[in-house]
């Protein structure tokens, strides 16, 4: 591979474009080629995310104009990353950062007294598991999924299975070795078996990590087991320590935290509606909702921006809504975002969160993550389902 980095695949659209993947060893790009002008333009996969999105190029003509929707690239980005995952060392570290993930999934959250259940922080209750050591002996306890189950996942969840009996049960070591978390892929694979797989792809193809930039922890882990470069020859190079992979590092912290909100909420997300209006006060009164309280939402939970956000309901439908108006502007969307859902599953949400008392705001943003990596989800699933080893029921 020369220092101009190589084309691994090629796909023609047309006589005019095609697409490529490059790689120079790290986080590869897509190539538009130009066949018409012999031209190519080097960009990030997630540029393909946004299936309504459209490319023109120039022909030879003057004046002459070819348009095309991303929406219509779907097979040719198949074939491409498909080469891409064969002819290169992608399937070895993909399968490693998927053993990693799956691992960070299962990681507990020790609470050795009733305060810790009663007070955890946020960062605790985005974990999907507790270690709950709270009854006296710090050794001894129960797992405790800190996620709803349906009829097929409740029934895994027996007490002699959950039982933490030492101080080395209490581990995600010992979680997995319950054999349940291996289960509960194969009794629901769409909820904790392909989403791991689609993230793991994406961290590693360049796309974003559910809308944020990653490529810099992208390219860190193909630079994982790299050995460093050696000025003097006598020195023997040693390998770049590989740091083992936490949802909770600094640049997965936000993906990690959405991946778990999903998995957490996702049996009622179809109840949950996200819109946007020129005026959320006028679209919600006008539909019969009253104000309640309103709370301010700083840069990165909502949104990429602040947030003022206005707690509505309409006791006559059962529905709770949301207005959430930007302080700034944002690029996302225009107006204001308006989410609404049953009372009902807001309520049974708040619950799911936490432990002892309710925190509507932690769920409120935790639902709207949740959306986003389903939509997300979706929109890079059919791109990588050829190589990826999912699960289709």
């Amino acid at each position: 591979m020369d220092e101009q980095g190589k084309i691994i695949s090629t796909c023609d659209i047309d006589a005019n474009l095609a697409l490529q993947m490059w790689t120079r060893g790290r986080t590869p790009r897509l190539s538009i080629f130009n066949k018409v002008k012999n031209s190519r333009k080097l960009i990030h996969i997630a540029w393909v995310e946004k299936r309504s999105r459209t490319l023109s190029i120039n022909g030879k003509k003057p004046g002459e104009t070819f348009t095309y929707s991303v929406g219509d690239f779907e097979p040719a980005i198949q074939k491409i990353l498909g080469d891409f995952a064969t002819k290169t060392n992608f399937k070895a570290k993909y399968f490693k950062v998927v053993v990693d993930l799956e691992k960070a999934l299962c990681r507990p959250e020790l609470a050795t007294s009733a305060s810790d259940l009663a007070m955890m922080t946020e960062e605790k209750r985005s974990s999907l598991w507790v270690a709950d050591c709270s009854g006296g002996d710090r050794n001894v306890g129960q797992f405790r999924p800190f996620f709803p189950c349906n009829d097929d996942e409740a029934a895994l969840m027996t007490e002699d299975r959950l039982a933490i009996n030492g101080a080395a049960m209490r581990t995600t070591e010992g979680l997995i070795k319950t054999g349940i978390p291996t289960e509960l892929k194969k009794i629901n694979p769409e909820r904790w078996h392909n989403t791991v797989r689609v993230t793991a792809a994406a961290m590693l193809l360049g796309f974003s990590y559910c809308g944020a930039d990653g490529t810099k922890k992208a390219d860190a882990l193909w630079a994982e087991g790299e050995k460093q470069k050696v000025i003097d020859p006598n020195v023997t190079a040693m390998k770049v320590p590989v740091k083992k992979l936490s949802l909770h590092d600094p640049e997965l912290v936000r993906l990690g935290h959405k991946l778990t909100a999903y998995i957490r909420h996702c049996y009622y997300l179809d109840e949950v509606n996200v819109e946007y209006a020129p005026d959320s006060v006028q679209l919600l009164t006008e539909a019969g909702y009253e104000k309640s309280r309103r709370i301010d939402f700083n840069t990165g939970t909502l949104g990429d921006v602040p947030y003022r956000t206005t707690f509505y309901a309409n006791t006559e439908e059962g529905m709770t809504a949301f207005g959430c108006n930007p302080r700034m502007q944002t690029a996302r969307h225009t107006g204001d975002m308006i989410i609404s859902l049953p009372t009902k599953i807001f309520e049974q949400a708040v619950k799911n969160d936490t432990m002892s008392s309710g925190d509507e705001f932690f769920t409120l943003t935790r639902l709207l993550w949740a959306k986003q990596f389903g939509q997300w989800y979706r929109n890079l699933k059919p791109y990588v389902v050829k190589f990826a080893g999912l699960i289709e029921a």
